[in-house]
């Protein structure tokens, strides 16, 4: 049987119909993904924006946190993002003393982002906040339960970005890819 979520109350109810076409697309794997992953995405927002940060933001400190300072536009470009987008991200970063950014000494036109110890000590907090909720999110299922889900998502992730550089290999290959 499947269950409805609401995302405003988290309250959990079953679906008023029995049999048919409605339930047949509550239990359909990609809209209950789908379902769970808008819940999902508000718990993580929610955690971080108590600690002041966008998920965006959030992956921007993780990132200088696993690959230490790196230039801007390599950063956008890791992250996907537009340069436009980018600075209005690191800007109150910066403002808030989390990363710094400096022109580089050996090329004047390259700016590099740091961590700063007040960011790192931020971005742990938030991770915290983020493990906590997952926390919550998948209480329901054991530790085995966990890691198979976390397998499946995996599987599912890499077979997506497979079929991605699949689709964007010559003669095919466009400007979106």
């Amino acid at each position: 049987m499947c269950y409805i979520v609401d995302t405003m109350t988290r309250e959990v109810t079953q679906p008023t119909t029995t049999g048919g076409v409605l339930e047949e697309r509550w239990s359909s794997p990609g809209l209950l993904l789908a379902l769970l992953g808008q819940d999902a995405m508000g718990r993580l927002r929610n955690a971080l924006n108590a600690h002041n940060l966008k998920p965006r933001q959030h992956y921007i400190l993780g990132l200088l946190h696993d690959h230490g300072a790196m230039g801007q536009r390599e950063l956008g470009e890791t992250m996907g993002v537009d340069p436009s987008i980018l600075v209005t991200l690191l800007n109150p970063l910066e403002a808030d003393g989390f990363v710094s950014r400096e022109r580089d000494l050996a090329d004047r036109r390259r700016h590099v982002v740091t961590l700063t110890a007040a960011g790192q000590r931020h971005f742990d907090s938030a991770t915290r906040a983020q493990r906590e909720a997952e926390d919550e999110l998948f209480a329901g299922l054991d530790d085995d339960q966990r890691r198979q889900l976390s397998a499946v998502l995996v599987a599912l992730r890499d077979n997506l970005a497979s079929a991605h550089e699949d689709a964007c290999t010559p003669p095919e290959a466009t400007e979106d890819c």
